[in-house]
């Protein structure tokens, strides 16, 4: 009896390109993503080496906070720069150009000294790397994922665009897992202990390290997008998405993902200090529960694409934000009211967190992508994905003005119910995506609520 017809040479040449662009895109992200959350993760237990024993609880707060912050201001700036080139010159060398930058300036930051030796000067030279590590960030996602999606079959994108967002979770279980690692190996403290001295340096210097594995990956196994090549150029894509012809899509993108990044920046930003500050965990607690919730989360990821896969973009992102603004909100209202205690219920509760608050990330790397036609996809990727930064970042200052509304511990609800009407008006605004020919066929009319 005849066994099964051979899969044809030039299938099984389609497949391995895509594979290779996906898990290209995959470490892209991944790298990306430790290197945004670092200073949440690993800087955190370190800041006295940074800042004298006089500055306030509050006043540390909000320096801490400008150093995560300055690194998301950065990558709309990165998107806009490296977006029109991913469009005009291409996704792959743009992909290398930013990680390679991204590497640099997180090589450097992994040398810098503190407080005791130049003063309020590392502190600052700490902020302008992170925004200038932010430019090149911004350029990661315009070439990669585009790239990816580009490469991965109609029907699949879903299941493929999980994996690329699967970069995030698996990035954060990363820093947390190495953070965890030096803070037992060099217990935190005041400014002369171990991991203010040197501990913090080695999450850095992985991520460095990182961003060279990825270049070396990439530079020797992605090819350049077949859509990219064969799509006329357009001369102006960034005027093109942000008030040319794909201004409406750009708007509705924009709506989206600012609730999106207010979820994220709450759910992965906030969220260890919170355990660790009122629900009274320890940091190696909160690192540790971090770890695994967030290795659960990345295995899901695929998965949750492909649900959006069956049931449509449209609908899985407007579910998400009732998730986000209903459960997402409520569990972090409950840190507050002090309803949790012990490593298993902080535990759960992350989980809770993380699987209403952050899932979106495995849905909007395919929907971002099938909303932008190819000539104008890396800037429309890149602006729609990072300019609501620009609005979303400063949630600590939010927090400020709406403490003269409400108890200081309900401010992040409040905001991520903010956040959730936002996902959930944006998608429905939005047309289904998920039979979009990404090569250049339009955009389905908008189908309404």
């Amino acid at each position: 009896m005849p066994g099964p017809a051979p899969t044809p040479p030039e299938a099984q040449t389609t497949t391995l390109t895509t594979r290779r662009a996906v898990v290209g895109a995959s470490f892209g992200f991944f790298v990306d993503m430790f290197d945004v959350y670092l200073p949440v993760v690993a800087l955190t237990p370190a800041m006295n080496y940074f800042l004298p024993p006089s500055v306030s609880t509050g006043s540390r707060a909000v320096i801490t906070s400008l150093i995560f912050v300055a690194t998301l201001l950065g990558r709309p700036l990165g998107s806009m720069i490296f977006g029109r080139l991913a469009d005009k010159v291409g996704r792959r060398r743009v992909t290398l150009w930013s990680i390679t930058g991204c590497g640099v300036c997180t090589l450097v930051i992994a040398l810098l000294p503190g407080y005791s030796a130049v003063g309020l000067l590392g502190v600052v030279l700490m902020v302008v790397l992170r925004l200038v590590d932010g430019v090149f960030l911004g350029g990661e996602y315009t070439g990669a994922t585009p790239l990816a999606m580009e490469a991965a079959p109609a029907g699949r994108r879903g299941w493929y665009g999980g994996l690329v967002g699967m970069g995030f979770p698996l990035s954060y279980c990363a820093i947390a897992l190495v953070t965890f690692v030096m803070l037992r190996i060099a217990p935190s403290g005041g400014p002369g202990s171990a991991y203010s001295e040197w501990g913090w340096r080695v999450p850095f210097l992985v991520g460095a390290a990182l961003c060279l594995v990825f270049c070396l990956y990439y530079s020797r196994t992605v090819e350049e997008s077949e859509t990219w090549k064969a799509a006329p150029k357009s001369r102006t894509p960034i005027r093109d998405v942000l008030i040319g012809s794909s201004r409406r899509q750009f708007v509705q993108v924009f709506v989206i993902m600012s609730g999106i990044w207010f979820a994220s920046n709450l759910a992965s930003g906030l969220l260890p200090s919170a355990l660790q500050y009122q629900a009274h965990v320890s940091a190696t607690q909160v690192t540790a529960a971090l770890v695994i919730v967030q290795a659960i989360h990345s295995v899901l990821f695929p998965y949750i694409g492909l649900l959006s896969e069956k049931i449509g973009r449209r609908k899985f992102l407007a579910w998400s934000g009732v998730g986000i603004g209903v459960v997402c909100s409520a569990a972090f209202a409950t840190i507050s009211l002090g309803w949790w205690s012990g490593f298993g219920a902080v535990l759960l509760l992350t989980l809770v967190i993380r699987l209403s608050g952050g899932s979106t990330f495995a849905v909007t790397p395919s929907y971002l992508c099938e909303r932008f036609p190819p000539a104008v996809r890396g800037s429309g990727f890149g602006l729609g994905y990072s300019m609501p930064l620009i609005l979303t970042s400063f949630y600590a200052y939010y927090q400020g003005w709406l403490e003269h509304l409400m108890p200081s511990g309900f401010t992040a609800a409040a905001l991520l119910v903010l956040g959730g009407a936002l996902v959930l008006v944006g998608s429905l605004l939005g047309p289904e995506t998920k039979d979009v020919d990404l090569a250049g066929q339009p955009v389905p009319t908008a189908v309404r609520a």
